[in-house]
């Protein structure tokens, strides 16, 4: 921008400032920067600028230093860092870094990427589905992993559902009832009631086969008295 002053003279009898302002604007083209009102070519990807043009001169280039790029036509006099997978953010190399293109990170095994909007910047370990919860989705590299409540009747460790055991399937009786983290505890064998049931009904087996037994006996006794009465 120039200034530039006019001053009418004192003699005449309104004396003014007029004060003329005059813009000038380097129109550029997208091959072009402008630096100092001028507008300079840009340097080619890969490279950053050394010296700006002038009026005589075009403008000067160098390659980009090592662990440096710029993968665009442009006007920097330095070049971008590249960026720096770390695994404290979940993050290994996929892509290295060249001249002309930024680092590639991924997320580590067991990680997913937070920033997806900045080609995976942060990467967070996978979330770890509870006990009473299964695994409804495995987590990928994109996206965490979802878990669900086990349905009733069911129980888990945190990885799947298993059913609880029916104890009077086994002849078996329930001890402790099943939870959502922990499985029906069942008796060793038979319970006692049915043991005192089925020794009674053996019991009144064998009652019944020695009261038969004795009778018949009995019965045999008799008719043998009689015939030798006759």
């Amino acid at each position: 921008m120039y200034i530039s002053y006019t001053f009418i003279h004192p003699s005449t009898f309104l004396p003014l400032v007029v004060i003329k302002i005059v813009f000038c604007m380097a129109t550029c083209n997208n091959a072009e920067y402008e630096i100092n009102g001028e507008c300079c070519p840009m340097c080619d990807p890969g490279k950053q600028v050394k010296n700006h043009c002038d009026e005589y001169t075009s403008t000067t280039c160098d390659s980009c230093p090592a662990l440096t790029y710029t993968n665009v036509p442009n006007g920097f006099t330095k070049c971008l860092p590249c960026f720096v997978c770390d695994s404290s953010n979940g993050l290994r190399e996929k892509q290295a870094c060249t001249s002309i293109s930024d680092t590639v990170c991924e997320p580590l095994p067991g990680y997913y990427c937070v920033d997806l909007l900045s080609n995976c910047k942060k990467a967070m370990k996978h979330s770890t589905c509870s006990p009473g919860q299964y695994i409804n989705q495995t987590g990928t590299e994109l996206s965490d992993t979802m878990c669900e409540d086990c349905p009733v009747g069911s129980y888990s460790n945190g990885t799947f559902c298993k059913w609880h055991t029916k104890c009077e399937s086994l002849g078996k009786t329930v001890v402790k009832a099943g939870t959502d983290t922990s499985d029906v505890e069942c008796s060793n064998g038979r319970s006692y009631f049915g043991f005192v049931i089925l020794s009674s009904g053996v019991f009144v087996v064998l009652f019944t086969t020695a009261f038969i037994i004795k009778r018949k006996n009995k019965h045999v006794s008799g008719a043998t008295q009689v015939t030798q009465v006759t």
